[in-house]
């Protein structure tokens, strides 16, 4: 049941926000001979809908050969790229491609019409048109709020310890995060324990809700979900049978007493013996990791050379092929099909497709890159979209964030800065591991992986810091890669270092 109040879905906070990002976006625009502006509202949009964001010259004049361009944080990779009357789908960001299409009716006019489809919760935020005509130009910003509306509550109820009576509300699909209210059936609200999850796929947020009721005569039970935002909520109710409420606790004890006192001796004999076999089983574990680590010199070490024909040309390479630097101008290098002619990037000379690997890469103080693996076959051309699904398996540091570029990215928290990165690769297992060389430490695991194509060592420099990244031709001890201090993040696994095996 979906009740709905007729308040203001947005607070005066958010309106306020939202105004001063319009006054930052006019004083952008101060250079152009016209201004741009949005809707003087966040734009509300409903999880897997789609949504319309308008935007208007100041002048009644056409559009159509202008460039409009509607971009996130940065101008490139765009939301939305048009420029001479077409969609420029070469600078598009991949998470909105296929999603979004341009009002053509709108374009002969004075506005730009973007619609999102399907609408999904990576859209929440800012998102900036920005018109350009010439040397002129002129951008505004409007704000996104998406919401997303959970699943009709479904309450279970059970019996609980001693005499009382829970029950479980569950519900999923709801953003932003959902308040959840028990009551009985004198509208009394019910103390309660609420936990919320969040999918890792979808960003939307899974309810699961307990409440404990001990007055026998409660009756009926209510539990409502809200959706902050909309100000609408779903409600189920229940009504507790008369049997389980009044007479389970004078019967259950005579019935269930002797049958736990029974479960209770076999639990903790078979706990007992799962003890011992688990001691023995760890003992044994322990053993076979030992030989293992004991194994590990004879991994392939390498120390792979960069490939200067796939070199980017924003980048510098050393003599001996081991150095990479990013420059302030780009040389003037040819486009071969190998190079990467657009981000910072150059590859490993080495091509690995089975067996194990291991190498070690100075990072020092630089402030961003990225480094890791990728697929021999990744495009090199234009903006490269860098996740696992476009064959790349990686970490980045930039603008003080350390990110896992799984998918989604994953925010990473390192105990120390780090300033040499260790990496394996196991093909044969399917694993992609990067460990911290100062003490050991797991920092992040690609693991459960197939390879459809060899892999190649992968580097990125963005900035133009000029710090460089060299590869490093001797390893490390290996008592300075024993087991992990600390904890690390392995994605499907446990995030603790494990054995090359």
């Amino acid at each position: 049941m979906a009740n709905t109040q007729g308040r203001d879905i947005f607070p005066p906070s958010c309106s306020i926000i939202f105004l001063l990002l319009q006054l930052l976006s006019c004083s952008l625009s101060a250079n152009a001979d016209f201004s741009v502006s949005g809707p003087g509202q966040p734009v509300l949009a409903m999880v897997g809908e789609s949504v319309k964001l308008r935007c208007h010259l100041s002048l009644n004049i056409s559009v159509k050969d202008m460039e409009v361009r509607w971009y996130r944080e940065e101008l490139s990779p765009a939301v939305h790229l048009r420029k001479k009357g077409k969609d420029v789908t070469e600078e598009q960001m991949w998470q909105y491609e296929g999603r979004t299409t341009f009002l053509m009716s709108g374009l002969a006019q004075d506005q730009a019409v973007l619609t999102i489809h399907n609408v999904m919760v990576f859209d929440n935020g800012t998102f900036h048109c920005k018109f350009k005509d010439g040397m002129a130009s002129a951008e505004t910003t409007l704000w996104l709020r998406v919401a997303g509306l959970g699943s009709e509550p479904r309450i279970q109820v059970r019996a609980g310890r001693d005499e009382g009576i829970r029950a479980e509300c569950t519900s999923e699909g709801w953003y932003p995060e959902p308040q959840v209210e028990w009551r009985d059936f004198r509208g009394q609200t019910l103390p309660s324990t609420t936990n919320l999850t969040v999918s890792p796929t979808t960003g939307l947020f899974a309810v699961v809700s307990n409440v404990t009721v001990w007055d026998r005569d409660v009756g009926n039970l209510s539990c409502s979900i809200s959706n902050p935002l909309l100000q609408e909520r779903m409600e189920a109710k229940i009504c507790l049978p008369a049997q389980l409420s009044r007479s389970f606790p004078s019967m259950a004890w005579r019935t269930v007493l002797p049958v736990i006192l029974i479960v209770v001796g076999l639990v903790a004999t078979g706990a007992t013996c799962l003890f011992w076999k688990h001691q023995r089983d760890r003992d044994r574990v322990q053993l076979e990791e030992e030989k293992l680590y004991r194994e590990e010199e004879q991994l392939s070490q390498v120390s792979p050379s960069l490939d200067p024909d796939t070199a980017s040309p924003k980048l510098a390479l050393s003599e001996d092929r081991k150095t990479v630097r990013r420059l302030f101008f780009e040389q003037e290098l040819p486009n071969a099909p190998s190079r990467f002619d657009r981000d910072p990037c150059v590859l490993g000379l080495e091509q690995f497709s089975a067996g194990r690997y291991y190498w070690e890469v100075q990072v020092g103080h630089r402030k961003a890159w990225n480094l890791g693996v990728c697929l021999e076959s990744l495009d090199r051309k234009g903006r490269i979209p860098k996740s696992p699904q476009h064959g790349l398996w990686a970490l980045e540091l930039y603008k003080k964030g350390f990110w896992a570029l799984a998918f989604p990215r994953v925010r990473l928290h390192p105990s120390e800065p780090l300033h040499r990165v260790g990496v394996f690769l196991d093909c044969d297992a399917g694993r992609i591991s990067f460990y911290s060389v100062s003490n050991g430490s797991l920092i992040y695991a690609f693991s459960g992986l197939s390879f459809s194509a060899p892999l190649r060592p992968f580097f990125c420099l963005w900035t133009h810091d000029p710090s460089p990244l060299t590869i490093c031709s001797e390893r490390q001890p290996p008592e300075a890669l024993g087991p992990p201090q600390g904890e690390g993040q392995d994605r499907g696994g446990s995030g603790k270092r494990k054995s090359l095996g």
